[in-house]
Parts: C-alpha cells; structure tokens; sequence
C-alpha cells in the first residue's frame, strides 16, 4: 500500500494483491463499499462474471483482454481542499501493454429507473470506468453523474436533438462530451463548435467506445466530424 498525490490536489492511496484493507488510512476507508471489496478479494473472477453477463461485444471482449494481462491495483482517490465540492472516486485499476488501460468502479446496487434501457443493462454492470488518471478527463462517468446539456451555455447544431433531454455520459480528455439522448440516442459532442455528431444508438455508442479501448485508442471526438 502507498498514497501519493493526484492530480485533483489531494491523495490517492493505492492498494496490491495481498494488502490488508484494514490498513487503509481512515480518511479513505469510506470509499470502500462492499462491491468494491468483493471485487478486491479477487478482481479476475469478478470481473470475468461482469464480462459473461455483458450483452456488448466489444464490452466484454475488452474486459477478458485487460484482465488477461492480470496487472491490477486497487485506487482510492480524494480530491484536495481546493475543490469546491468533495470529490472522491475509487475502482480497479487494470494495466495492459495490449488493450487501452482503465479504472473500473463496480457497478452500484441500484439503477436509476429514468436511463434508457440500454443504459441500464450497462450500469447493472459497472459504474464508472475512467481510462485517464483521477483529476484529469477522460471516461464515462458513473450512472447517477449525468448532466444534461442545457448546464452548459453552447449553441448546438448537426444532429437534431433537445438539449433539455441530452445528457452527458463521458469526457474525453480534451473535454468534448460523450452524450446519450432519453430516446436512447448517442454520440459526440464538441465543445469547441457546439457539433453534435450522433453514433447511432446508445448501444451503438457503448460498443464504439469499447472498441476504441480495445484498439488501445483514447476514445475521442474525431475532429473531420466537425
């Protein structure tokens, strides 16, 4: 077990095979709920299961890839005081030479009911997966983190969409937001022009973003859609 410092300005505290949760400093011992210890006792069959239950085949397929390589490490994170508002994550870091490297929060005991169904089959598997380090952009956000569009002042063209039924499901890195629609749409959007660029389906979407991963790729807004 260490702790070091992250990029949100507070501490992480980083856990191996073998360590003693019991040990886990008490200013980040309320991060561990009982799923994330069930999946800390052993993340290669825990997180196998996710995969067999997994109805998206590039889902699934990047899962048994990361867990092949077998390098984990549990990751407890605090934001610092400068934050305005607390800010905490924790989850199953993975590490692979071959697939896109990712943080997996275990999924939450209950979906929110108002996600398109497509959306909860997703997060009745994991919550939040983030493939850029705590602090930074980049990954899909937990199920119950989605704001919808109208938060931000843009104005928004391509796709025809109502901003007040768009919501916000993931960043990339450089902050262009991976959206879904409550009709179970999904896509892009980029801050820099307003551009909405629609996949296709949520579905759709969470099978893109999976390949990208499984591609060792960043997901991203791809800027000749602008």
């Amino acid at each position: 077990m260490r702790s070091e410092k992250n990029e949100a300005g507070g501490k992480s505290v980083i856990l191996y095979p073998g360590d003693d949760l019991k040990k886990v400093p008490k200013s980040h011992r309320m991060l561990l709920t009982p799923q994330l210890r069930e999946a800390f006792h052993d993340p290669h069959t825990y997180f196998l299961r996710v995969a067999e239950r997994c109805a998206f085949p590039s889902m699934a397929a990047w899962l048994r890839a990361v867990i092949a390589d077998g390098v984990w490490e549990l990751d407890l994170h605090r934001a610092g005081p400068s934050i305005p508002v607390e800010w905490t994550e924790a989850g199953i870091v993975w590490w692979s030479d071959d697939v896109r490297s990712a943080e997996i929060t275990p999924a939450r005991e209950s979906v929110r009911a108002d996600l398109p169904p497509a959306l909860r089959q997703y997060y009745a598997l994991v919550d939040r997966v983030s493939w850029m380090p705590f602090g930074c952009a980049g990954g899909l956000a937990g199920g119950g983190d989605h704001e919808p569009l109208t938060t931000f002042d843009y104005t928004y063209h391509g796709a025809d969409i109502d901003p007040a039924r768009t919501f916000v499901m993931g960043w990339s890195p450089g902050g262009d937001m991976l959206i879904y629609t409550a009709d179970g749409r999904g896509g892009w959007f980029c801050h820099e022009n307003g551009k909405i660029h629609l996949l296709g389906t949520v579905e759709d979407t969470i099978e893109w973003v999976y390949s990208e991963l499984q591609a060792n790729r960043c997901p991203d807004f791809d800027y000749g859609w602008a």
